[in-house]
């Protein structure tokens, strides 16, 4: 990865956090845990929403598969989650069916 590549990403996590935090989550980059430890350590890109694993992508190619797959395989017993967005646009989330369904349910009651 491209250092401009690398840079666009991390951006991506500062606003992530700074949307978190406005909204009144404690969110924190985990990057220098993931420069100590590499990325095996399978933390998060950014913590702060309870039982949820961030992933956060800001790329113009969507590579969907390959990023849930991530976040699948290193979330242990949390929700894995990708949100991702494209230079001018919102951002999305991307999760599993059956995780927005418990989640959802869970939000009724």
């Amino acid at each position: 990865m491209g250092k401009s590549q690398r840079a666009k990403g991390q951006a991506g996590e500062r606003e992530i956090v700074t949307i978190l935090t406005e909204r009144g989550h404690h969110a924190r980059r985990t990057a220098p845990l993931q420069t100590y430890l590499g990325a095996a350590g399978g933390y998060a890109d950014v913590t702060g929403l309870a039982g949820i694993h961030l992933e956060v992508k800001r790329q113009e190619r969507l590579q969907m598969d390959e990023w849930s797959r991530q976040a699948e395989a290193e979330c242990g017993q949390n929700v894995p989650v990708v949100v991702y967005r494209r230079s001018r646009e919102p951002w999305r989330v991307s999760m599993l069916l059956d995780d927005f369904l418990t989640i959802y349910e869970e939000g009724l009651r």
